[in-house]
């Protein structure tokens, strides 16, 4: 009984805890990019940043590691945060290039 209640326990645990999901700030190939490209890079990245944002505050995997180790909170907020930093991180990389790639300025009257 002890057997199963601790591997339920790791289990709900492991469940509970927000992935790594952090990504890369400059990848190699970022400069070979089209503008076409670098659009569909940013408009992924900004669906990644909303679902890291989502793992972040009051939510169900929070609620339950409140219940069975609390300490876990702070883990999956830092985790989180993380995330969303490297993600922001790479979304300003990216509109750097698309902005010197792919911007037109205007020519000065």
């Amino acid at each position: 009984m002890k057997n199963f209640l601790f591997t339920l326990s790791s289990l709900v645990f492991l469940i509970g805890c927000v992935s790594n999901q952090a990504v890369r700030t400059v990848e190699s190939r970022d400069y070979t990019l089209s503008c076409d490209q670098l659009q569909y890079e940013l408009s992924d990245l900004g669906a990644d940043f909303e679902d890291a944002k989502d793992d972040s505050g009051i939510t169900g995997k929070n609620v339950g590691l409140a219940i069975v180790f609390w300490p876990g909170i702070i883990v999956n907020e830092v985790r989180a945060n993380k995330n969303q930093d490297s993600i922001d991180d790479r979304i300003d990389h990216l509109t750097t290039l698309y902005v010197d790639k792919c911007v037109q300025s205007e020519p000065s009257s």
